[in-house]
């Protein structure tokens, strides 16, 4: 009886009368559906249920060549008449395990009725390389395909089919053959890196994009077994929490989602992120898993501190550009970068410019260092107040004093310095008959180190 119809298939559903067995219910004879279409001339598709094994069979469908006959009014008399249709693309699944040669489809034209007909394809798969993995039966028209598919390696096929008579004339006009070739899920997703690299800083907040993780997958991406979905499986320390990040499971981008991150405690995070097709199903999508190193970078949450209150140096008097005294201090921010350098300035105790405080680019330390002659007769010490500052200001948000400082007591030694004669040179005047053992001049001489009891000679010298 007619299930139903369209103008491009009719459903059919054949039963033939039960059986009645002795001693058993009534058995189903045969019972054949029907998918037959106008258009194509042809059943498409037919199921049999056979009472033996009560298994479904498939019926390889028929296709003709595009042509029809007509009624002419008139003289009543048949033509032929073109198709106006396209024959829709043969899907056949990758893979297959089934028996070669597999059965495709059957081409004939309606033409064998009165005359022989060999039927060929040409094309690539077929004549062409990759050679032979279509074949036709010349004299039935059956199309097989001789081989497992893969898609990703050829996603389609494109055949011409040809009908000619036993002479190799042409009895029709070629019809184009699109083999497209449905993808199973038989590759797992691949990461673009094994290990991929990022950095975030210190103290971001959640939300903050950190980087972008990528897989990709050979299959089909406009069917499941192509669409990746993205988790994180683990995060290594596991500290301040569990799940410091994310991953947006269709892009692969991770962001951070908790507050915490200090380059101080931690310096970086390992995350292990999977990737599974199937739209992430966890039972029948295929995974592949990669490993993320996020690199927590610094930023000047830590100014520099002195590492004691009062510093002590001395330096002898009237020296210059000697150090007088190392100035220590400790940061806790990334060495050698802006956030970690220190600055160090005199702020009080120096007012004639005689001390400068450059820094060791190496140890941070501050060079307390004497660029004016002090005079112990002058001043016996100083008492400078300094203080220290990065290169860089703190980071916003940071609620500690920019700068730190110290105290350094600079101690003044006295050296022993030679007498001065006053004036220097001396003029003398010397009158002519002047007898001998006459006085010509009184020469003066001071000890310019005061606060020393010290006897002054004189000495001839020529």
């Amino acid at each position: 009886r007619l299930i139903s119809q369209s103008a491009f298939t009719s459903l059919l559903l054949i039963q033939t009368e039960p059986l009645q067995q002795d001693g058993f219910a009534p058995q189903l004879c045969c019972v054949c559906v029907c998918v037959y279409s106008p258009v194509y001339n042809a059943c498409l598709l037919s199921l049999q249920v056979k009472p033996s094994d009560a298994t479904l069979t498939q019926q390889v469908p028929e296709i003709l060549f595009p042509w029809r006959s007509v009624v002419v009014r008139g003289d009543g008399t048949l033509r032929r008449v073109k198709r106006d249709w396209v024959i829709p693309p043969i899907n056949v699944p990758e893979n297959s395990r089934g028996q070669f040669p597999e059965d495709l489809v059957r081409i004939r034209s309606d033409r064998d009725k009165n005359r022989m007909l060999r039927y060929s394809v040409t094309g690539p798969g077929a004549d062409q390389p990759p050679n032979g993995i279509f074949i036709i039966n010349p004299i039935s028209g059956q199309l097989s395909v001789t081989k497992p598919l893969d898609r990703e390696h050829i996603s389609n096929f494109h055949l011409r089919a040809h009908a000619v008579d036993l002479n190799g004339n042409q009895v029709e006009n070629p019809i184009d053959i699109v083999i497209n070739v449905i993808d199973q899920n038989d590759n797992r997703p691949e990461f673009t890196h094994t290990i991929f690299n990022g950095s975030v800083p210190e103290g971001s907040k959640p939300g903050s994009f950190v980087m972008t993780v990528t897989a990709v997958d050979k299959d089909d991406p406009k069917t499941a077994n192509g669409m990746l979905r993205y988790k994180i499986l683990s995060q290594n320390p596991q500290s301040p929490s569990s799940n410091m990040f994310t991953i947006n499971n269709k892009t692969g981008d991770i962001i951070t989602v908790a507050a915490g991150l200090d380059r101080e405690v931690f310096t970086q995070y390992t995350l292990i992120i999977q990737a599974t097709d199937m739209e992430g199903n966890p039972t029948y999508g295929l995974s592949n898993t990669a490993t993320t190193v996020i690199r927590i970078t610094d930023v000047n949450d830590n100014p520099p501190e002195f590492t004691t209150d009062t510093f002590f140096g001395e330096v002898h008097e009237n020296r210059v550009n000697v150090i007088v005294a190392n100035l220590t201090v400790t940061d806790k921010d990334q060495p050698h970068t802006p956030a970690w350098s220190a600055v160090y300035r005199i702020i009080d105790g120096d007012s004639t410019g005689r001390f400068s405080i450059p820094t060791d680019p190496t140890t941070n330390e501050g060079l307390l260092t004497v660029v004016k002659p002090v005079d112990f007769e002058l001043t016996r010490s100083f008492m400078l107040t300094v203080e220290a500052v990065n290169e860089v200001p703190l980071a916003r948000g940071i609620h500690l004093p920019r700068q730190s400082t110290a105290t350094v007591s600079v101690r003044i030694l006295d050296i022993n310095e030679s007498p001065e004669f006053s004036p220097n040179p001396k003029p003398i005047k010397l009158e002519e008959g002047l007898p001998a053992g006459s006085l010509l001049t009184t020469f003066t001489a001071q000890d310019p180190d005061r606060f020393m009891r010290q006897t002054v000679r004189c000495i001839w010298q020529n």
